[in-house]
């Protein structure tokens, strides 16, 4: 009987400091994985244009007789792209497992994502914070809150507002997110979108050991905008009832002023709040605008059809591996 494959796809940026201690753990988790369940495990690493030594330390790297696929991209195109070009290096393996490199992502927790993937059928397997207050901080985890409430608005799936990209995938979920023509994509949603049975494991991460994120608050921010308007229509819908509700307001302020000048002829015309509400409007305007412009912007992105990702060298080890891929 042939042995199922997994693939431990690793999106790689900037992990020289942490790189070495990954890959020592990883590696025992995997034989730990490849002999309790009998099954082989692969890995696949994605550089994602680090501006440090980590893919020259991935290239030097003893994996022994491991299977393993090294990618570089051509420049940095984010995550989402780094984690697309792992799913499709992996279209030879009955499942993958998503993680990132810097240990935030405990390795113990992938015997548990096969576990219940081979006894339970599960087709997905993904992780949750536990407690986001406790491992970001009340403010993050209230704007997380948020991002989340207008993801989740109207749609016929919830995305969990705790999970990332921490988990497995089987091959069913692989072909369904290979198909999906989007460049521009939000992988949270997208693993939500395709459906299938889903199982979530609640974690708590651990603090990072070496090295600082690289998501800052205005990177942050960004990716928030581009998730949003690449992913949901709802804050056209809130734009629209805005737009109703100042409307409504400007009508009912509008009947104010008529009875004022006819009935209290003597009151005086308060030009200051006038002022605050024109500067008030123009920015609501200016905001909604922009956000209009997003979409658009987006809208000319997916039109061109680039390419999600372009790879700059590919490196295979493992003669298996080689003639899986064939």
């Amino acid at each position: 009987m042939t042995k199922k494959i997994l693939c431990i796809v690793a999106p790689i940026y900037n992990e020289s400091l942490s790189l070495a201690d990954f890959l020592e753990k990883l590696s025992t988790e995997a034989d730990d994985i490849q002999e309790k369940f009998s099954i082989r495990v692969d890995y696949i690493f994605v550089d994602d244009g680090s501006r440090d030594d980590s893919f020259s330390l991935l290239r030097e790297y003893d994996f022994g007789e491991r299977h393993v696929r090294l990618l570089q991209l051509s420049r940095n195109f984010g995550k989402e792209a780094a984690l697309s070009a792992g799913i499709d290096a992996a279209d030879y393996a009955d499942a993958a497992v998503l993680m990132d490199a810097d240990l935030q992502h405990p390795p113990e927790m992938i015997s548990d994502f096969v576990r219940i993937w081979l006894t339970e059928g599960a087709d997905s397997v993904y992780a949750y914070k536990s407690s986001r207050r406790q491992s970001e901080g009340l403010m993050k985890a209230a704007l997380a809150r948020t991002f989340f409430w207008v993801m989740n608005r109207n749609l016929r799936y919830k995305i969990h507002q705790d999970a990332g990209d921490f988990r497995l995938i089987n091959r069913r979920i692989m072909t369904a997110l290979r198909s999906l023509p989007e460049t521009d994509r939000f992988m949270k949603g997208l693993y939500a979108w395709v459906g299938f049975r889903q199982v979530a494991l609640p974690f708590q991460p651990p603090p990072r050991l070496r090295g600082t994120s690289s998501y800052n608050p205005l990177r942050l921010l960004s990716m928030t905008l581009d998730a949003i308007t690449s992913f949901t229509t709802t804050p056209l819908r809130l734009m629209a009832m805005a737009g109703i509700a100042i409307a409504t307001f400007s009508a009912a302020y509008g009947i104010y002023v008529i009875i004022q000048h006819f009935f209290f002829p003597t009151v005086p015309a308060g030009i200051a709040s006038v002022l605050a509400l024109i500067a008030f409007f123009g920015g609501i305007q200016m905001i909604f605008l922009g956000l209009l412009g997003e979409y658009v912007g987006k809208s000319v992105l997916e039109a061109k059809k680039r390419p999600i990702y372009i790879l700059a060298e590919d490196i295979s080890r493992g003669e298996d591996a080689l003639e899986d891929r064939g």
